[in-house]
């Protein structure tokens, strides 16, 4: 389970299941690819995918300021 951010970086209330082939862990920021794109995803062998994990995030700056750094999250 995926839960989606808003642009201030904080959790909204709206949740998708994607598919992990990166094995990320729990509080973890993440980027997913949707529809199509998570299909062609390396490993899916064709199977109906809708979302897919495909990148782990390290760190998210936005306006010079820095929203998510995974080495301060624990």
């Amino acid at each position: 389970m995926v839960q989606l951010v808003d642009e201030e970086g904080q959790g909204m209330p709206i949740y998708e299941v994607a598919a992990d082939r990166v094995g990320a862990g729990v509080g973890e920021w993440v980027l997913i690819s949707r529809g199509s794109g998570a299909r062609q995803v390396e490993g899916s062998s064709d199977r109906p995918i809708d979302a897919a994990v495909v990148a782990i995030i390290d760190t998210v700056t936005v306006d010079n300021q820095r929203l998510y750094d995974k080495g301060t999250q624990w």
